[in-house]
C-alpha cells in the first residue's frame, strides 16, 4: 500500500512539474507577443526558458527523492566534482555565456544596435548567443566575437533609429602650415561632407590636439544622419580635406 501511495505521489509531483515547465513555456510565448518589437535575442531566450525548466524539473526529483527515502548526499557530492570537472573543462564556454547574459540582463547593448568598437570599426549586432556576439560592418563584413572578449571592451552605441551618429577624423597638417587655414579648410571639407549626408545641417566641428615632429595633429567632427553611410562619408571627408588644405598649401602629411 506504501509502495502504490509513494508511485501516485511521485506520478503527482511529475505531473505538477510538467505542469509549471508548461506555464513557464506559455508565459515566455506571452512575452514574445507582447513585446515583438524588443531587440531581445531569441536564442538566449531559449536557453533561459529552458533552464528554467531544468530547475523546475531538478526540484520535482529532489522531492520524490524525499518521498522514497532516498540518501541524496551522496548523489550531490558524485555532482559537486563532476560539476567542478565540468566547469574547468568549458571554463571558456561557461564565460561567453556569463558574459552574455550580462549583456542582455543590463539591456545596454541590444540586437538592432549600431556599435563603434574600441579599433573605430562600426558595426551593427545582428545576434546575441551563448557563446558569441555576431556583428556586421557597415561595408557588409561579418564580424564574429566570443562574448567574453565583446564585454571587456569599451563600445560606443546607438539605437538603430537615431540620427546624428559621430564620424571622427584625426589628420596631421605639415609644417609651417597656418592655423587659420588649416581651420578653414577642414570646416570646408566637412561641411560639404556634412549637406550631403544630413537633413538637417549641424556645422561640423575642428579641434587642434597637439604638435608633432611631423606636424599639427587636428581633429574633425561631423554628423551625418545614417551609421551604413559612414564608410563613403570617412572616404570623402578625407578626399575633401586634402583638396581643401593643398588649395590652402597645408598639405596632410599624416593621420
Amino acid at each position: 500500500m506504501t509502495t502504490l501511495l509513494n508511485i501516485l505521489i511521485s506520478f503527482f509531483v511529475l505531473l505538477i512539474c510538467w505542469l509549471l515547465s508548461q506555464v513557464v513555456t506559455n508565459y515566455s510565448e506571452q512575452l514574445d507577443k507582447r513585446h515583438r518589437t524588443a531587440k531581445f535575442n531569441p536564442t538566449m531566450r531559449l536557453i533561459i526558458r529552458r533552464s528554467g525548466q531544468i530547475v523546475i524539473y531538478l526540484i520535482g526529483l529532489l522531492i520524490i527523492g524525499k518521498i522514497w527515502r532516498i540518501d541524496i548526499g551522496p548523489l550531490w557530492a558524485g555532482l559537486g566534482v563532476a560539476g567542478v570537472a565540468i566547469a574547468l573543462g568549458l571554463q571558456e564556454t561557461l564565460s561567453n555565456l556569463f558574459a552574455a547574459l550580462f549583456v542582455l540582463l543590463d539591456k545596454t547593448i541590444q540586437v538592432g544596435a549600431y556599435l563603434r568598437l574600441d579599433d573605430g570599426t562600426v558595426a551593427k549586432v545582428e545576434d546575441i548567443s551563448w557563446r558569441s556576439t555576431r556583428l556586421k560592418t557597415a561595408s557588409g563584413e561579418k564580424i564574429i566575437m566570443p562574448n567574453r572578449l565583446f564585454t571587456n571592451q569599451k563600445v560606443i552605441t546607438y539605437d538603430e533609429a537615431d540620427r546624428g551618429w559621430v564620424l571622427t577624423l584625426s589628420a596631421v597638417a605639415g609644417p609651417g602650415s597656418a592655423l587659420k587655414e588649416v581651420k578653414a579648410g577642414a570646416l570646408a571639407a566637412g561641411l560639404k561632407v556634412a549637406k550631403k549626408y544630413q537633413k538637417k545641417v549641424s556645422p561640423p566641428q575642428v579641434y587642434f590636439e597637439e604638435l608633432t615632429p611631423a606636424g599639427l595633429k587636428f581633429k574633425i567632427i561631423i554628423k551625418i544622419d545614417k551609421v551604413t553611410d559612414e564608410p563613403l562619408a570617412r572616404h570623402e571627408l578625407l578626399e575633401n580635406l586634402i583638396m581643401e588644405l593643398n588649395k590652402r598649401s597645408c598639405p596632410l602629411v599624416g593621420r
